[in-house]
């Protein structure tokens, strides 16, 4: 169970559960943090959009991948060649080398799904005009430690594309440290809440 979590200067707050905490999730949260804090029913309107249709299923990305593939006899005369330049390897050998070729094109390959939804996602704010739409809209800044999901260039992409300005506490920080300890307290209380309410909706 994960949440992130905003408090503004002005005491708004927002609060919602992620899957987990990596550079795609966080690119959401950004979307509905901009939404949060957006008043024109057209912006709106518009970030709830991006926000429904995010998440690409296993299917489509699939799909998007096999789509975009080289054509049969590229991928076969590849095949033909590393057959023939390892044809005294033994047959385990030659084995685990088709193994790795062939993983590197499949539907499954990590990099190829990353990949997948980064474009979709980049795509999806080029047609939408996103970055002309919100450079004209207040910014937006948002302090936040140094994970990993925070500091991709990813996340950064989609900030910019938002006016919404990363500045990254420093690791360690006497100043913004404490906030570390709060937000601990709040997570504990949330989650045995969320625990009761699990137990009482199963009884």
């Amino acid at each position: 169970m994960n949440f992130l979590g905003i408090l503004g200067f002005n005491c708004e707050s927002l609060l919602f559960d992620i899957k987990n905490l990596n550079e795609f999730e966080f690119g959401k949260s950004l979307f509905k943090i901009r939404n949060f804090y957006s008043h024109e029913e057209q912006d709106i309107k518009l970030l709830n959009y991006i926000i429904n249709n995010y998440d690409l299923s296993k299917k489509d990305i699939r799909k998007i991948i096999e789509n975009n593939d080289e054509n049969n006899d590229d991928f076969t005369g590849k095949i033909l060649r590393l057959m023939k330049r390892n044809k005294r390897d033994k047959s385990s050998i030659l084995a685990r080398k088709l193994g790795k070729h062939c993983k590197r094109e499949s539907t499954e390959n990590l990099d190829k799904i990353k990949k997948t939804k980064k474009d979709y996602i980049y795509q999806m704010i080029k047609d939408l005009e996103i970055y002309q739409i919100f450079q004209n809209k207040p910014r937006i800044v948002i302090f936040l430690d140094n994970a990993r999901a925070h500091l991709s260039d990813f996340a950064q992409d989609i900030a910019e594309a938002l006016n919404i300005y990363l500045l990254y506490i420093p690791e360690y920080s006497p100043w913004f440290d404490p906030v570390e300890s709060v937000w601990d307290i709040h997570k504990k209380y949330i989650i045995v809440i969320y625990l009761i309410f699990l137990i009482n909706d199963f009884y």
